[in-house]
């Protein structure tokens, strides 16, 4: 009871004065909003990475081309081939599935309608690799790869351009350049992510992209799905050994090319992620120790101007923790009622904000939250318990007599 009667003095003597209470709060509300602001956002990009790669897979690895300087300019060490996906496909035993990747730009022709859209090449599982399913229509096989077969898949945004007038895309050709391909599937929508357009895309055979449209020989990059999420690092050294005895490498020579798991990228994301948010919340934060020095400073022209008010409590036989305790409390009440504004005013802030950008999730960080009411009642006993302090220690008899 006497704590809520403490409050409530609390409040009645903040409430004396309203403007100059809002004024000494604004550092406290800046700096809690902010730092809701920053964890919120970090809590809504780690969410949004989570997707992007739950979506194509954790388990995912790529084998790419090593580049190296060589004077002013960069050479590639080894172009990967065809005979490298060979070797990796009859030879590694930890590996579910793997496919050759290679992509361009081109133009798409339909009748009277043409668009630039992303060519990629793949075998039949370059859908599972790259976390892509088939709307209608199907995915080409094994013979469609080895024939060089002149067959596609196209995503939601081609069929919608080279196809505006409603007809059905499935078993009509489309020219690629110089090379018709007969449409065999529509590629289930996926949203964009980091405003990149999956359905402005292309399927076809990679030896068709290779042959048919590029001319050459070389791919971009080995992409392979481990067995299982946990067998990445035996898949990896499996894969490195392959290739480094296919390519007559000695013990003491440089891998020639460059292994990126997908899990091992995630997670520097995040690191590099979190420390990035953590550096933008204490800079934010920042703010809250302006905002503390506003009340330590109000708290002590609070103490100056009711020194009678102290002189007359004690007098009638308040003791010093009653006088300690009553300043205190107005400190802290200050610090919460700033803080409680702060989180809703960064909650609103960052809900109007996600509203308006696609790419950004409105995610609640309960941490955030209670970090945040945490920091407001350190701030408020911190910051308010010297001039609370003074005011306890006052002499009634001087107090009294104070003008």
């Amino acid at each position: 009871m006497l704590l809520l009667d403490t409050i409530k003095l609390a409040l009645r003597a903040l409430m004396r004065n309203r403007t100059r209470t809002f004024l000494t709060m604004l550092g406290i509300i800046i700096g809690i909003s902010s730092v809701i602001i920053m964890m919120s956002l970090g809590s809504s990009l780690t969410h949004y990475m989570d997707n992007v790669f739950s979506s194509i897979g954790t388990n995912v690895i790529n084998v790419r081309e090593k580049w190296e300087r060589d004077g002013g300019s960069w050479r590639i060490v080894h172009r990967l081939d065809e005979s490298d996906y060979i070797a990796l496909r009859d030879n590694c035993h930890t590996i579910k599935y793997l496919s050759p990747d290679l992509n361009t730009t081109s133009p798409i022709v339909y009748g009277n309608n043409s668009h630039s859209a992303m060519v990629a090449g793949g075998n039949e599982h370059c859908l599972e690799l790259n976390g892509m399913n088939v709307a209608r229509g199907a995915m080409f096989d094994e013979g469609d790869v080895r024939s060089i077969a002149k067959v596609c898949l196209i995503g939601q945004t081609v069929a919608e351009k080279l196809f505006s007038d409603g007809e059905e895309p499935l078993g009509q050709t489309i020219r690629c350049g110089n090379v018709p391909l007969l449409v065999i599937g529509i590629l289930q929508p996926r949203e964009k992510q980091f405003n990149y357009d999956f359905n402005n895309l292309i399927i076809i055979p990679y030896t068709t992209l290779q042959k048919r449209l590029l001319g050459k020989t070389d791919i971009d990059q080995i992409s392979m799905a481990a067995a299982q999420s946990s067998d990445n690092d035996h898949a990896v050294e499996e894969v490195r050994q392959i290739l480094r005895i296919y390519h007559g490498l000695q013990p003491e020579d440089e891998d020639d090319f460059e292994i990126e798991v997908q899990s091992e990228t995630m997670d520097q994301l995040s690191g590099v992620l979190n420390i990035v948010v953590l550096i933008l919340s204490l800079i934010a934060g920042i703010s809250l120790v302006v905002g503390g020095v506003g009340i330590m400073n109000i708290m002590y022209v609070t103490v100056t101007e009711r020194t009678r008010e102290i002189g007359l409590r004690k007098a009638l036989g308040a003791r010093r923790s009653n006088i300690l305790m009553q300043f205190l409390s107005e400190s802290v009440v200050l610090s919460l009622a700033g803080g409680l504004i702060g989180i809703l005013s960064g909650l609103a802030i960052y809900a109007i904000a996600s509203a308006f950008i696609e790419q950004l999730p409105f995610v609640l960080n309960g941490s955030a939250i209670l970090t945040s009411f945490l920091v407001c009642t350190l701030v408020g006993i911190f910051f308010g318990w010297y001039p609370a302090r003074r005011a306890a220690e006052l002499d009634p008899i001087q107090a009294l007599r104070y003008e």
